[in-house]
């Protein structure tokens, strides 16, 4: 995998033991959102915030990683980079990926001047291979003329009823979250359309309250096109810590879409029918769906863990998920992993009975229980835990599963009736992974060296 180069003095991620084989990241530097995440033709590209230059989340760009298959990967240069004097001089923040009335790619993102919660939806133009970019920034939306708002971020692009809608993430001045609503038929030229939705209006869950809704999406999930509603809770720490924030997950809100009538501009209405979880862990964060012909698939961030002096001396922070399928079980949001996935597992599988004590590799896809088809998964209640060299027991995931992913520092468990977990977890060189089920039996593979094309 060609790389560019990163400043930073730490030692090779390929001596680092935390350091993931089947999660494709550069070597060095800070990861955090996935950003503009499409598939055009039989390529998916997947960009991301990075820092190449150090493992702090700083002077951010977009990187990106593009793939024909989900494991066959190779980094791209550097999509979108600071530009002095630009609407993007201090960061190239979060986005998505558009097309213009010529089908030309548009990278959709926050331009950042000054890091005080003010943005502008910057837009450049990219090649039709995804691989060149700008070089002029263009911005379809400065901070909207509303007193109420102090915050904005992250734009979202989507059609309803026939037209191009945007959203981006807020912060209202009475300390509620909120999504704003532009009309954006005119990719280049947005038009304010109000506050949305905000935290305080009714409907809206404890668990979904925060200072800023981040990252919004909407996207439609199911045979019958529920709309789903995600933002990332972004909450101001205490007074005492100003300048720190505190990321508390993220949450997809049920609603009901429509077209508002008797406005003199074109707008819609939002009402918020239900809440559910997006993943269980404490690691996942910002992730970003696309919506595809086969349905919507999430990718994720896996925030680290440890100490940021850890994530210094090592030289990388961050990795993204395993891209993933979304569903809807009787009101809850459940994701299993992409099939292409299947393609990381390398050598013979490993099969054990139920209800014994299962040795699973540090790198290993795991599928319990015993399907006669496709169509009939089974899951059970496991408990993962890490022994220690002397002899003591860490239990690290305990309820349902039908496929755990461990790959070194992080965990994605999949159950098949509710959402996902995603964890990081830093075992020590002589800690052994061991899978405990009840009635099932269950079988794993090692997970193959990170594939890059050249």
């Amino acid at each position: 995998m060609t790389t560019d180069p990163a400043t930073t003095s730490a030692r090779p991620a390929q001596d680092d033991l935390s350091f993931p084989v089947a999660h494709p990241r550069p070597d060095l530097g800070w990861l955090n959102d996935p950003n503009g995440v499409c598939r055009v033709g039989d390529t998916w590209h997947v960009f991301f915030q990075y820092n190449p230059d150090s493992a702090r989340h700083e002077n951010v760009h977009w990187g990106h990683l593009s793939s024909s298959d989900l494991v066959t990967w190779t980094q791209e240069p550097i999509a979108l980079a600071p530009t002095p004097g630009a609407p993007d001089s201090a960061g190239c923040w979060s986005g998505v990926m558009a097309f213009d009335e010529d089908a030309a790619p548009v990278a959709v993102y926050s331009g950042v001047e000054r890091h005080d919660h003010s943005s502008s939806v910057t837009l450049v133009r990219g090649s039709e291979d995804l691989r060149q970019w700008g070089p002029e920034r263009h911005v379809a939306a400065g901070m909207p003329d509303d007193e109420r708002v102090i915050a904005v971020r992250d734009p979202f692009v989507f059609r309803h009823s026939g037209r191009r809608w945007a959203i981006q993430g807020a912060g209202l001045a009475d300390g509620q979250a909120a999504i704003l609503l532009y009309d954006a038929e005119d990719l280049w030229n947005w038009s304010y359309r109000g506050v949305l939705l905000s935290s305080g209006q009714q409907g809206v869950p404890e668990d979904a309250q925060a200072s800023i809704w981040e990252c919004p999406q909407l996207v439609q999930i199911g045979p019958e096109g529920t709309w789903v509603l995600l933002v990332c809770l972004w909450n101001r720490m205490p007074e005492d810590h100003p300048s720190e924030a505190q990321l508390e997950g993220t949450r997809a809100l049920l609603v009901d879409l429509s077209a508002a009538d008797g406005t003199a501009d074109a707008s819609l209405n939002i009402a918020v029918g239900g809440s559910t979880a997006v993943d269980h862990g404490d690691s996942l964060y910002a992730p970003q769906v696309v919506a595809l012909e086969e349905g919507p698939v999430l990718i994720g961030w896996a925030r680290e863990g440890r100490a940021q002096e850890v994530s210094d001396s090592l030289g990388w922070s961050g990795l993204l998920t395993w891209p993933r399928d979304l569903s809807l079980r009787g009101g809850e949001l459940v994701s299993r992993p992409r099939p292409e996935c299947a393609g990381w597992r390398e050598g013979e599988p490993q099969r054990h009975e139920s209800g014994t004590e299962a040795p699973v590799g540090a790198e290993s896809d795991i599928v319990i229980g015993e399907s006669p088809s496709a169509d009939e998964l089974t899951e059970d209640e496991v408990e993962l835990v890490l022994r220690h060299s002397d002899g003591s027991d860490e239990l690290v995931y305990s309820g349902p599963a039908h496929r755990i992913v461990i790959d070194r520092s992080i965990l994605e468990v999949y159950p098949l009736t509710e959402a996902s977990t995603t964890l990081r977890h830093y075992p020590a060189d002589d800690a052994r992974w061991v899978l405990r089920t009840e009635t099932a039996p269950l079988t794993w593979w090692r997970l193959g060296r990170t594939k890059h094309a050249r």
